[in-house]
């Protein structure tokens, strides 16, 4: 799943690559993936084709590209899908769902292995955007709201939940999943269950901190996404971890910390995290 480092990789791309664009052509291979959004393939089309793009935003893991006439183009990547920039004539793979592509040349393909791909868009009114995307209106963007230490810290009083779960739940956080919940917490050096009601400030501003550089660093190790076809993969096939990544992925090795080795453990059906017994509080 791309997370927020990732997608504001390939925001920053789309802003270069795409604004100032007009759609020529969209090519919508599954139909399932303009639903709900749309009642069928055509209808997305329509909405679509011959739109100029106006601007690149994201929140979360979404993103969302403002066209003229006040529409909004929805792109949620889901569990598994990348979106990369190719040339107008480059033939889609087996893996792509939506090809589209522009006036003055040039296309993005939007990709998902797998029969049933998790990925979705769609275009809307601009104001009701997040609305129809299903982003929770309060939840936080820890890039793009950048709140201080102290407002974190009441927002954390006030979630009072365990923080593995506190930042993988979209009502509360949006873009953080399983990957960087746990790089977050190894860096500040905090428990999956520890309550995030009864941090100290001082761990408060270590959690703070954690997220800024882990954020920041994780967009570093992303590099150019479209230039790249797709975002490098967190964890390769053979079940490596990338190398900016300290904890996930890495059960049995030793933390880079202490030494001791890394655990996974299972907090409910289908969540898991990393983490070191050791030095995590």
């Amino acid at each position: 799943m791309l997370e927020l480092p990732e997608v504001e990789v390939l925001r920053k791309d789309l802003e270069k690559e795409v604004v100032g664009k007009r759609v020529k052509d969209v090519d919508v291979r599954t139909a399932g993936i303009v639903r709900p959004l749309h009642r069928n393939r055509p209808d997305f089309v329509t909405a679509l084709e011959g739109r100029k793009v106006e601007g690149a935003r994201r929140r979360g893991s979404t993103i969302l590209l403002d066209l003229d006439q006040d529409k909004t183009w929805i792109i949620d990547p889901g569990e598994g899908g990348s979106l990369h920039r190719e040339t107008a004539s480059e033939t889609p793979g087996g893996d792509t769902h939506l090809t589209v592509s522009f006036t003055i040349g040039g296309a993005l393909h939007l990709s998902e292995g797998g029969d049933e791909p998790t990925l979705s868009t769609g275009v809307v009114d601009r104001e009701h955007d997040l609305e129809s995307a299903g982003i929770a209106p309060d939840a936080l963007d820890l890039l793009d709201d950048n709140p201080t230490w102290m407002e974190f810290g009441r927002f954390l009083a006030a979630a009072d939940k365990p923080l593995k779960l506190l930042l993988i739940d979209p009502n509360y956080v949006v873009g953080i999943g399983a990957v960087y919940s746990d790089e977050i917490l190894w860096e500040a050096g905090l428990r999956h269950d520890h309550p995030s009601a009864t941090l100290s400030t001082q761990e408060i501003r270590r959690l703070y901190r954690a997220t800024q550089e882990v954020i920041v660093a994780a967009m570093k190790a992303a590099g150019s996404s479209l230039d790249d076809a797709e975002v490098e993969q967190l964890v390769d096939d053979e079940g490596e971890s990338a190398e900016h990544l300290r904890v996930y992925g890495r059960d049995g090795k030793p933390c880079s910390r202490c030494r001791r080795p890394i655990l996974r453990t299972r907090l409910k059906k289908g969540v898991y995290t990393y983490h070191c017994a050791q030095c995590m509080i």
